[in-house]
């Protein structure tokens, strides 16, 4: 837990000016917000701004949410936002940004979770804020995330998969930010969540949240979590996603791009090229060249430690779906089966 000694007012003014004073948590039930000291460097190289990033020796403060409401930032918020399925390749594209001149990217804040749960609950009784906080609190975050340090022009938020719930939101603002959609086939994406024990603990637990996203439309109709296994529950989640899609490009397609990882892969450099223009930055060759050059493409994006390629890549969904065919098709078909049900238009799974 970060040391939470220094003052008040020192600490407003921080989160007024200082893209450093980083805003780490919403509590909406105590209706506060956590500041918290990071280094330039630290945030840069982040692959995810949640309770990882923290060591405990940072300087921190809880500030009432109406102190932190008085004190927002005055900024539009991000340029360009990232919102993707998970496991999908959102990491590396988001690395690959971060090398381009001018752009300042942030990996999955965690003030976005509570306010992505806020947005799954805010017409029903569970809502712990009512309409007008949440308002205030979402416009809040996105100013503190649109922040720049010296030397940056374009803020970039990369979501985590939960919160692509939010992407209507984020364009009911008349100018910024620009979307990008990320995804992966189904049939590849649950050969990567079965792989590993790990993986599928969390397919369970993030079920929980994107079964709210399909109760909303279905209703009585929609299946229960007791009753689906570990393929169901991925087909499942990765089917809630392009509902989520789905419904942030019908809020404004102008300004919305929805990529399978697969077509980055087979040409990165330029694709990287198009993202960068999306989210506005202007980038030349030289700059792209150098950002394919960086050790991004032969690395694990959120654990650079461990060496990963397109290959290796290539390879571990190749024996996946071998190691679980059986259960990948089961996926497939519930997924069919809840699409239909969701009269989710096929342009957005193929």
């Amino acid at each position: 837990m970060p040391n939470t000694s220094n003052p008040l007012n020192e600490w407003l003014q921080g989160f007024r000016e200082d893209p450093a004073v980083f805003p780490h948590q919403l509590d909406p039930i105590n209706r506060r917000l956590l500041l918290v000291k990071l280094t330039e460097t630290k945030i840069r190289e982040a692959g995810f701004l949640d309770q990882r990033v923290l060591d405990g020796s940072e300087a921190g403060a809880w500030l009432a949410l109406a102190d932190a409401l008085g004190a927002a930032p005055a900024n539009p918020g991000p340029a360009g936002v990232i919102l993707h399925c998970g496991h999908c390749g959102s990491t590396l594209i988001s690395r690959l940004l971060g090398e381009l001149p001018g752009a300042w990217v942030l990996r999955e804040p965690l003030t976005l979770h509570a306010l992505a749960a806020e947005a799954r609950s805010r017409h029903g009784f569970a809502a712990r804020l009512n309409d007008e906080e949440f308002s205030a609190s979402w416009k809040l975050v996105q100013a503190a995330l649109g922040r720049l340090p010296a030397g940056s022009t374009h803020a970039i938020v990369k979501h985590t998969s939960l919160t692509a719930n939010l992407g209507p939101l984020l364009l009911e603002q008349a100018a910024l930010p620009n979307v990008l959609c990320l995804w992966i086939p189904l049939e590849d994406y649950l050969a990567t969540m079965l792989r590993q024990a790990q993986l599928r603990e969390g397919v369970r637990l993030a079920a929980g949240e994107w079964i709210k996203d399909i109760a909303a439309t279905l209703g009585e109709d929609c299946p229960r979590l007791a009753d689906l296994g570990d393929a169901e529950l991925a087909a499942l989640n990765w089917t809630a996603a392009q509902l989520a899609f789905a419904r942030t490009r019908d809020a404004d397609k102008a300004r919305v791009r929805s990529w399978q990882f697969g077509d980055f892969l087979a040409d990165p450099e330029t694709r990287l090229g198009e993202i960068a223009l999306h989210f506005g930055l202007k980038v030349d060759s030289p700059a792209l060249s150098r950002a394919m050059s960086s050790h991004w493409l032969r690395r694990y994006a959120k654990d650079p430690r461990f060496p990963f390629d397109a290959a290796a890549r290539k390879q571990e969904l190749a024996s996946a779906r071998k190691r679980f065919a059986a259960e990948i098709r089961t996926g497939m078909r519930f997924s069919g089966k809840l699409r239909s049900a969701l009269a989710l238009d096929p342009v957005h799974t193929a």
